[in-house]
């Protein structure tokens, strides 16, 4: 059994809540953060058939997709809906959480498994998450203090640089100070000015994990007071809205519209383009992606897989030459059902909770 406040502490390491865009309503729908957790429900989205299923297996947590509050509200009427679904929950004991564009956004995410999919290389986002930037930690260490305090900052998450890990830049120089009266320095003398020998540390933190990456380095640094900047970069950032990249080889509209629907079980895949027309740089957004087809073109890519384009903007693109694939935006979405049972499985297996955990899909209900 868990307790909801570690499961939604483990969906954030999963999918940082940090990435999800501005007023987007992810994280506690319902519930209490102090609620014990015994049988979890995966589903897209919060609706009465989701709610009497979780009710009839005797869930006690509903993770979705789609956040069941999507806008701030000043009242709530339980008449109808999602006031209505929000009684209901709360009727039953159930507690809602919303993993949205922070599971859009993360990699290893909704669009990630598109391109995986897919095999595409080189991916990147169609829209980089600009709000999470990479930031640089620079703090002075003490020589023998360096490996130890460069370590905490790795496993806090700290120095991650595509496929490299433990990144540093490494400098020394000197540093003064002058301690107080009722200082307790590490070193030197108190009321006269000192020199040190120290290490200038180095590393790349992604925004969403600079807290930790602070609190991780403070708490193995020697010295009373510690001195160290954090600043902003403009390094291109691995996470954000959608992917784009190259397929191994050349293929057709057609070929890639068949796999993907079948893929997704989408029953009416819609196609814009010739089916027999072959093309190599594509780029995937799962559900509603009417703002990302220029973004798209202007990235290079021929294609766009997505769950849905409206009318006007597939007329668009059609007098353009740009090929767009719609899945449907609930067939586009619904491989998170699998993607979160696992995620949670593993939490479960890491932390010894013994969750059961379930996936809900129209089609069909998979337990474990």
């Amino acid at each position: 059994m868990a307790v909801l406040r570690e499961i939604i502490d483990a969906l954030g390491e999963r999918f940082p809540w940090g990435l999800a865009v501005e007023d987007d309503n992810c994280g506690l729908q319902v519930g209490s953060l102090d609620s014990s957790v015994s049988k979890a429900l995966c589903a897209v989205d919060t609706t009465s058939p989701v709610i009497e299923w979780s009710i009839a297996s005797g869930c006690d947590l509903l993770v979705t997709h789609h956040p069941l509050i999507a806008d701030p509200i000043s009242s709530l009427d339980t008449g109808g809906p999602p006031g209505s679904l929000v009684r209901r929950v709360i009727e039953n004991s159930i507690n809602v959480i919303a993993c949205h564009t922070s599971a859009d956004s993360s990699p290893g995410g909704l669009a990630d498994m598109f391109a995986e999919r897919l095999g595409l290389a080189g991916v990147e986002p169609v829209q980089p998450a600009s709000w999470v930037p990479l930031v640089k930690v620079v703090v002075f260490v003490p020589p023998e203090a360096t490996e130890d305090v460069s370590a905490a900052m790795a496993e806090a998450g700290a120095g991650v640089i595509g496929k490299y890990r433990q990144c540093s830049f490494r400098s020394s120089g000197t540093g003064t100070f002058i301690p107080g009266e009722d200082a307790a320095p590490y070193s030197g003398k108190v009321g006269r000015l000192n020199l040190a020998e120290e290490v200038r540390l180095e590393m790349i933190v992604p925004h969403f994990l600079l807290k930790r990456v602070i609190t991780a380095m403070l708490g193995r640094h020697p010295y009373e007071e510690v001195a160290y900047d954090v600043y902003r970069t403009d390094n291109p950032v691995p996470w954000g809205l959608g992917r784009i990249g190259m397929l191994e080889e050349e293929r057709t509209l057609g070929d890639i519209k068949a796999e993907l629907a079948g893929w997704c079980h989408s029953p009416d895949p819609r196609l814009v383009g010739d089916p027999s027309k072959y093309v190599r740089r594509v780029a995937v957004v799962p559900g509603a992606a009417n703002s990302f087809v220029e973004p798209s073109r202007r990235l290079g890519a021929e294609l766009l897989v997505a769950g849905e384009i409206n009318y006007h903007m597939s007329l668009e693109a059609a007098e353009a030459g740009f090929a767009l694939v719609c899945l449907g935006h609930y067939e586009s979405e619904r491989v998170f059902v699998p993607m979160m049972v696992e995620s949670l499985r593993a939490a479960s297996e890491l932390y010894c909770w013994n969750l059961e955990i379930e996936g809900y899909d129209n089609r069909e209900v998979s337990g474990r």
